[in-house]
């Protein structure tokens, strides 16, 4: 392969209403560095490769634009909304693009479309979501069917809340807001009920489902054709099982993950004609392998990505392995990873990043074997002033080794720091990985390391590792894997015991209440963010679309009928305990941790004459599980940085 060339004036030079940042020294950092909107993200290329689009922030919110790809000039904003934020879209091709928008964090998704073409903001109603007494009725694009340009697959719970069905959908209809249906969606296939994931081949027909009743589990499977599934496999879902991830071109046999007969997840081919599993493809002896990436103009496999310590990949096509390697010459120390690309696949979006650079967009055209540089989503952070993340590993007081990542402040000796523990969201199946963090650097700006710890329950490590937090551990063994990291980090002599600090979101949120009230000696202070704090009401308020799932939920996080386990679990029970200062976040439209676990937690503290300030409590009325608007991520992280200087200087 010829030499790689970067050249070109940057991408975000084009565009006259954004305002190039100049680079701050490091302790100037500001809090807005870390948490505005990156000027461009989710940069894709249109079918025939002439323009790209991406989303940039206008009227402060993420909106879609679209500029020439073959003189980067003439850049268009097409949307408009002010509101919402679009996180997601996919050219339908070479002249629609179709996107999913949530109405301020209430997870009701609908599916709009925009013609390049049309004026801006002139966007199309697809299909509509509704949030009533019922439930969530919420739409998700399926397949995006390229070889039949006018339509897409989508995914609607309109009939039954607890059942989405498919429907082919025309490109040319529109939703009828006042009938609340578009009369041109075909239903392609009827949930029973009892269906929890389709599996479409490559001409976007239905050929497989995974079904769950109970613990009960079946892959089910139809030849082409055929009208009626037969079962292939019946399963408990919590052990051993195959998870089908693509058809191979032949749209017969199946590229599955499957753990039957070993712990860790590994790759392989499967005959569901036969009802075979053939042979291994790839494995690791230490993660979890699930990812798998095609060449569709060449119909075959042609890498397996992996997350181990770092991100891995494998390759499994000569002309893939030899452009890989000449992007990783070109960019040494980074992570390379090809985003979007032409039809033909002779234009791809090339990315390249790392743990202290929020990353850098390329455009590579194969056939000049040129490399052109477009843009940095987030160009005012100089990667030479972030903190390195580093992957640690030590064992727990019973013996099971853990793993995570530790973010130590770039200015600092290493030692003796004040230290952050971040546990993650989830728990089950959800793990920490490396790359840029922009919440780890920020707390590294402001002197302080950060923890991330991969306790048990966490996903990626294998069945027995995830399986080691079901059944009762929440504020137990999956807690004292936090405490142990604590420990850990003090003995080690990089955390100062004295200024300890832990913060999360959602499961991370329920461990920070748990670590104040279990282990109150351990922490100065504490930030709950949408956290569980009442294990009862959680599946008291689980979403009826989630109702399925309520067997594998009990038996993943505890019984909610044994009254003494839920108060043993739940830290709203053990207030009293609770002796550091603690700040408390919400989203009032949250769906999944309804505002009550905060309200509760709150007033509970009242009674014991803790009254939280204005700067302490952060209620917002149009957001949900996680804050997503730039104003309110900015002045939450503002009150944050007050919260934790006073707490942890």
């Amino acid at each position: 392969m010829k030499k790689l060339l970067s050249i070109i004036m940057l991408f975000s030079c084009l565009f006259s209403w954004h305002v190039i940042a100049k680079s701050p020294q490091a302790a100037n950092y500001k809090v807005e560095d870390f948490f505005k909107t990156p000027k461009f993200s989710n940069l894709s290329l249109s079918p025939n490769g002439k323009y790209l689009a991406v989303l940039s922030p206008v009227k402060s919110r993420k909106n879609i634009l679209i500029i020439e790809t073959k003189s980067l000039q003439n850049a268009k904003v097409i949307t408009q909304f002010e509101e919402q934020d679009i996180n997601n879209f996919s050219w339908a091709n070479n002249n629609e693009i179709v996107f999913t928008l949530d109405s301020n964090g209430k997870e009701s998704f609908s599916i709009y479309k925009i013609n390049i073409d049309s004026k801006a903001g002139r966007v199309v109603q697809l299909v509509g979501a509704k949030v009533g007494t019922s439930g969530i009725r919420s739409a998700s694009i399926i397949h995006m069917l390229p070889d039949d340009p006018e339509h897409i697959i989508v995914s609607y719970n309109g009939r039954n809340i607890k059942a989405p069905d498919l429907y082919k959908l025309p490109l040319d209809s529109r939703w009828n807001v006042r009938k609340g249906r578009n009369r041109k969606m075909d239903m392609i296939a009827k949930n029973p009920g009892n269906i929890e994931a389709w599996l479409l081949d490559h001409d976007g027909e239905v050929r497989g489902a995974a079904t769950i009743d109970g613990l009960e589990g079946q892959l089910l499977y139809k030849d082409k054709g055929e009208k009626e599934f037969k079962v292939l496999k019946s399963f408990n879902v919590l052990d051993e099982h195959i998870n089908p991830l693509a058809f191979d071109f032949d749209n017969k046999k199946l590229f599955v993950s499957s753990n039957v007969g070993r712990d860790k997840q590994a790759i392989y081919l499967y005959d569901p004609k036969k009802n075979l599993i053939g042979q291994e493809i790839f494995a690791n002896e230490h993660v979890d392998v699930t990812n798998i990436h095609f060449s569709r103009k060449r119909k075959k496999l042609v890498s397996i990505s992996y997350f181990d310590e770092y991100p891995q990949e494998v390759f499994f096509d000569e002309q893939t392995a030899k452009m890989m390697a000449s992007f990783n010459q070109a960019f040494p120390g980074k992570q390379v990873a090809v985003t979007s690309q032409s039809e033909d696949e002779k234009l791809k979006i090339v990315y390249v990043y790392s743990d202290t650079d929020p990353g850098h967009y390329y455009l590579f055209d194969e056939t000049k074997q040129s490399l052109k540089s477009l843009l940095a989503p987030m160009d005012w952070i100089k990667p030479d002033d972030m903190s390195a993340m580093k992957p640690i590993q030590f064992k727990s007081r019973d013996g099971l080794l853990l793993h995570g990542y530790l973010t130590i402040p770039k200015s600092s000796s290493g030692k003796l720091l004040p230290l952050i523990v971040n546990p993650h969201g989830g728990p089950f199946g959800i793990r920490d990985h490396w790359g840029f963090n922009p919440e780890a650097q920020f707390f590294a700006s402001r002197g302080y390391a950060t923890v991330q710890v991969n306790f048990r329950g966490s996903g990626g490590y294998g069945r027995k590792f995830q399986q080691a937090g079901y059944g009762g551990k929440w504020g137990a063994e999956m807690q004292n894997d936090i405490t142990d990291t604590v420990k850990y980090l003090v003995s080690e002599g990089i955390a100062d015991a004295n200024k300890v600090c832990i913060y999360g979101a959602s499961y991370g949120g329920y461990a920070t209440v748990a670590g104040l009230a279990f282990t109150p000696e351990l922490y100065k202070c504490g930030i709950d963010y949408v956290g569980v704090t009442d294990v009862s009401l959680l599946f008291d308020t689980l979403p009826k679309h989630w109702e399925s799932q309520r067997e594998v939920l009990e038996m993943q996080i505890g019984d909610p009928s044994d009254e003494a386990l839920m108060k043993r679990m739940s830290p709203l029970q053990h207030v009293d305990k609770i002796k550091a200062p603690i700040m408390i976040v919400q989203g009032a439209k949250d769906p999944r941790v309804v505002k009550q676990h905060a309200t509760d937690l709150r007033d509970a503290l009242a009674k014991k004459g803790v009254i939280l300030s204005d700067d302490e409590w952060i209620m917002k009325e149009n957001e949900g599980h996680g804050f997503q608007k730039q104003e309110n991520k900015v002045e939450l992280y503002t009150k944050m940085e007050k919260f934790l200087a006073r707490y942890l200087k």
